[in-house]
């Protein structure tokens, strides 16, 4: 079994994660969480000990997967309009360099050395393409047995790992000669991957999800390849589950943190991230995040996990320890890949942080539980002329489930608002009124409101003193 202090190699490449010592040489570094917005055109920097955006990467539209240079001097992000491999100079943030690729991109890794970036191409008949990254070209395509999603390199360094959607399988490739080794197939399209080592360091084993399948298969890495078991995620009622949008996979995300204590996991259908312990893979616990969580990281001690959610524009930091989310921090539309890279410090003090600011102070203050109890909750109970009460709907049916009315003139108890609380959150994107659905719903179309919602509608105007209550709650108002 290995020990706590060899799993401190588990990973280091895992999702982009690059942790090659902090403050080792003469020039600090900064570990930074890099969230692509995957319905966007812009990637978010976020600085993770103070969890608010310090940095924008601008003009890659539809960006989907990134990687870091192991120094810190640049950003690989895959650009799915173009078909390209944009270079993004970490100090300017500036596209310096677009690399064709042969089809269109999905996920991106890069070798422990910097020297390859290994991309995957989804378009049939699906490929891997290797991009030197001193001559800045796509030097080879290495065929696989249908379209490519993902791309992993394993901790040691020394295998590149693709996973296929439509050819239900993961492929291993040699990282030196660029030549696939073996291919392993299963019953379902491969979604993400993450990996465990043995004390050298090199691959004990692949934790893959499916599609279709709430959970993750094990895979023995070793001399017999094969699949060892399959782990179910918890479940919760049928009633608060999100059955819409999910591209075929419920469970979509996961990573193995850098200690190599715990193996987490995102649950779309849920919009929760699960824990599980290694290497005995015993469940520790879960946490209600935002809306489809999509992907996840680490901080580089192992003590938060950051989560990106694609229903929400948001990305959740959970704390390890406490399992709870910190806070949530409003980023782009569609946020999906997120990876964790090591700047040089004197880089991230230059960025620009005027305009990220501002964003940024809204995913600190937003959903103020506090305030939504006293100020917010009790317009759901609010008698109205003409229309029935909220509570009286969305306590019996409907995705945004309340709890039970409470008895006239009373309020619910701690336990029920916290309830509450938890599935309102469900309904807004933090720091946008107009965008959350608990506002839009409600509100009348020639107002900016949704053209319908079978409760009727409630507010004629956004000048509305209830409409504004829950307004300054999703823009993160604690006065």
């Amino acid at each position: 079994m290995p020990t706590t202090t060899c799993r401190l190699i588990v990973t280091f490449s895992l999702f982009g994660i690059f942790i090659f010592g902090l403050a080792t040489g003469a020039e600090a570094q900064k570990p930074i969480i890099v969230q692509t917005n995957a319905a966007g055109d812009n990637v978010h920097l976020i600085d993770p000990t103070s969890n608010t955006i310090v940095g924008e990467i601008s003009g890659i539209e539809v960006n989907h997967g990134a990687a870091a240079a192991p120094d810190g001097s640049r950003f690989y992000i895959t650009n799915e309009v173009d078909h390209t491999l944009d270079v993004v100079d970490a100090r300017t943030l500036r596209v310096t360099h677009k690399v064709p690729l042969s089809g269109r991109p999905n996920n991106v890794a890069i070798r422990n050395d910097g020297q390859r970036v290994y991309v995957a191409i989804v378009s049939s008949p699906g490929a891997v393409d290797v991009i030197d990254t001193n001559s800045m070209e796509l030097v080879k395509s290495i065929l696989t047995a249908g379209g490519v999603h993902n791309t992993f390199i394993s901790p040691d360094s020394k295998h590149v790992i693709a996973g296929s959607i439509s050819g239900r399988n993961l492929t291993v490739i040699d990282a030196e000669s660029e030549i696939a080794l073996w291919t392993l197939f299963f019953d379902a399209g491969v979604r993400p991957m993450s990996f465990e080592t043995h004390p050298d360091g090199s691959t004990r084993r692949i934790f893959v999800q499916l599609s279709n399948f709430h959970g993750f298969a094990v895979v023995n890495f070793d001399e017999r390849r094969e699949e060892q078991a399959r782990v179910e995620l918890p479940t919760i009622p049928e009633e608060e589950r999100h059955a819409e949008f999910l591209q075929g996979s419920p469970s979509h995300g996961q990573g193995v943190a850098p200690d190599g204590r715990t193996l987490w996991l995102c649950s779309k259908v849920n919009s929760y991230v699960y824990a599980y312990s290694l290497p005995d893979l015993e469940y520790l616990g879960g946490v209600h995040v935002g809306s489809h969580p999509d992907w996840l990281t680490f901080s580089p001690d192992s003590k938060y996990v950051y989560v990106a959610n694609a229903g929400s524009n948001s990305t959740s930091v959970v704390s390890v320890e406490t399992l709870e989310e910190v806070t949530q921090i409003p980023v782009g539309q569609v946020p999906k890949r997120v990876i964790t890279a090591v700047i040089p410090a004197a880089t991230v003090t230059a960025w620009s942080t005027a305009d990220a600011g501002s964003s940024a102070s809204v995913g600190r203050e937003a959903l103020d539980y506090k305030f939504y109890r006293d100020q917010v909750e009790p317009i759901f109970v609010n008698k109205r002329g003409g229309l029935a009460r909220c509570v009286v709907c969305h306590a019996t049916r409907t995705r945004f489930r309340l709890q039970a009315p409470p008895p006239e003139g009373a309020t619910w108890n701690a336990e029920q608002s916290r309830r509450n609380f938890e599935t309102a959150r469900r309904m807004v994107v933090p720091g946008n009124p107009l965008g959350s659905r608990l506002l839009q719903l409600p509100l009348a179309e020639a107002a900016g409101g949704n053209s319908f919602h079978p409760g009727g509608k409630h507010w004629t105007s956004q000048t509305d003193p209830e409409w504004q209550t829950i307004a300054s709650w999703i823009r993160g108002s604690r006065n």
